[in-house]
């Protein structure tokens, strides 16, 4: 009875000390000077950055499945008798399961939290990895990619979500970039693991099984990571978020701060908390959360519907149809994916160095351009010229989608989207991210019987061009915003959006314009000046002249 009734001295004090603190900390952070050094830490923990790369390694599952399933691809076939348009289903069915992965997602990061479905995620990928590997059929190898597909779909959905709740503003872009970056240099490991086993009998089956070890290692390590500070304080866990907070960030006035503005915003977004189809009905009626899902669909669609997947999937494929040897064909896999992962790097400093929307727009030309160079390569006479073409349009094409709109649909999607919508969003990009990329792989061998393979290469540059023109009238600038910020850029829905973005780029143009003007009238006023200055000086030769005759003069009259 006592015990029940009798509060805790200790606890007492911890509380009224919590509650002081709190109460008078932002006076006696605005009175501690800060030197040069301290304003520009961050307040980032060494920890944080080791975090970013265990949670964003699931990413890796992706590019290794995207590559091994290319080079598996010519091998499998006629082992398990699977046909050309069967074939298609095996490619693309784990995109299609990954869209239901993401529906089951939303409850999932809300009740267990986003840690506990990314270990959920690796079990799945390591069940689904060695059922593949492990098959004997058509079917049992579709089973096993479905179960792989369903913890793709998991991961693509808390990953950005994850980094982008833990990582400092001023560094968001470039830490979700970890996610685009790893996913490509899985693929890299994958095309290499492609080539040692192709020469070994039943070498198919040792490159799907490697799909086991990235998700292994994540099992392990994933278990030592921190959950979000978000989802805590969602639950009322004050001090568990708290303690998480302090693992990624260092203890000092900057970050103490910012956790308590943290708190305070999740919770006034707490409350406006609504049941499911509250929020359905908000996303379709409240013009500012109406924007953030449009626009997250917009950048998603842009990502896919330029046959970045399809590609993919069917490299060593098209290569091998050009007239390259089919082991050549898996060997040409390596360095073009090496490359692919290299012209991922520059986004680590271009997101936040210059901002999300001009890297974007100035990236998308390269990949359209890129796209009808590979395109028309293919109708070249020779098989050097073919090659040698398809591979320098690629090589541009990657690096327009590997610096630009690849990275940038998970890093928008994970940052645009208020706190009580943040699963719904997050789920709605993805899943339109990869429900596309599932149409575009499983419908490739069809548009090619239809268009052939240059008409579909102009088809995918012509739906770049149509996102392009689109994106620069809607894309939003969320570089050094908060995620509470960027609620604001949407107050105003499209419209606004659109009215502020044709704004700022006249302004940008008269800067532009201005500075040329200004060039144009220096010149000019140059030019006057030196022509003004031109009769002087023949004046002052004239009367040097002047001056030398008039001496001769009185000299020859002195003589």
């Amino acid at each position: 009875m006592n015990s029940n009734t009798t509060s805790n001295p200790m606890e007492i004090e911890s509380l009224e000390t919590n509650q002081e603190r709190e109460t008078n900390a932002p006076e006696v952070w605005e009175e501690e000077e800060e030197d040069e050094a301290t304003k520009k830490d961050d307040g980032s923990t060494r920890f944080l950055k080791v975090f970013a790369v265990i949670a964003g390694w699931g990413s890796t599952f992706f590019g290794v499945d995207t590559s091994v399933i290319g080079g598996a691809a010519l091998y499998v076939q006629p082992d398990l008798s699977i046909s050309p348009l069967q074939w298609s289903w095996i490619t693309s069915v784990p995109l299609l399961a990954a869209c239901f992965g993401l529906g089951t997602s939303i409850p999932l990061c809300y009740h267990i939290g986003r840690k506990y479905v990314v270990l959920l995620a690796a079990v799945l990928y390591l069940a689904g990895a060695t059922m593949s590997a492990a098959a004997d059929s058509m079917v049992v190898l579709l089973v096993g990619r479905i179960i792989l597909g369903l913890g793709m779909g998991l991961e693509a959905m808390v990953i950005p979500i994850y980094l982008a709740e833990l990582v400092p503003k001023q560094h968001r872009g470039g830490h979700l970039n970890i996610f685009n970056s790893l996913q490509t240099f899985g693929g890299f490991i994958a095309a290499i693991i492609d080539g040692i086993f192709q020469n070994v009998s039943g070498g198919w089956r040792y490159m799907l099984g490697s799909g086991v070890i990235g998700p292994a290692l994540q099992l392990v390590f994933a278990l030592f990571i921190p959950e979000s500070p978000r989802w805590y304080i969602q639950k009322g866990r004050i001090a568990d978020a708290e303690r998480s907070w302090k693992r990624i960030r260092k203890d000092m006035p900057k970050t103490r701060k910012e956790f308590l503005e943290l708190k305070e915003n999740v919770e006034n977004e707490m409350k406006e908390a609504k049941g499911a189809m509250q929020v359905v009905t908000e996303i379709l009626t409240v013009p500012r959360i109406r924007a953030t899902f449009v626009i997250g669909a917009l950048i998603s669609l842009a990502q896919q519907w330029n046959g970045a997947t399809a590609i993919a999937y069917y490299l060593p494929t098209l290569i091998s149809q050009m007239g390259v040897s089919v082991k050549n064909s898996v060997y040409a896999d390596i360095p073009i994916y090496f490359y692919n992962s290299c012209c991922t790097l520059p986004s680590f400093f271009l997101f936040d160095r210059f901002g999300r929307r001009p890297v974007l727009l100035a990236t998308m030309p390269i990949l359209i351009i890129g796209l009808i160079i590979s395109g028309c390569s293919l109708q070249a006479s020779t098989v050097a010229s073919r090659a040698g073409g398809f591979f320098v349009g690629l090589a541009l094409y990657y690096i327009g989608y590997q610096v630009g709109v690849s990275p940038l649909a998970w890093a928008i999607n994970g940052e645009i989207y208020e706190l009580h919508v943040r699963n719904w969003g997050m789920s709605w990009g993805a899943s339109i991210l990869l429900g596309s990329a599932f149409s575009v792989s499983y419908t490739f061998t069809r548009q090619v019987r239809a268009f052939t393979k240059t008409g579909v290469f102009g088809l995918y540059a012509g739906f770049t061009l149509i996102f392009w023109f689109i994106l620069i009238i809607l894309m939003p600038e969320t570089n050094g915003r908060t995620l509470e910020d960027i609620r604001n850029i949407f107050d105003e829905g499209l419209i606004g959006l659109a009215k502020y973005n044709w704004s700022q780029t006249k302004t940008w143009v008269r800067t532009k314009l201005g500075k040329q003007h200004v060039a144009v009238d220096s010149s000019k006023e140059s030019d006057e000046l030196a022509s003004s200055l031109s009769p002087t000086k023949k004046q002052e030769k004239a009367s040097a002249k002047e001056d030398s005759a008039l001496a001769a003069i009185q000299q020859s009259a002195q003589e």
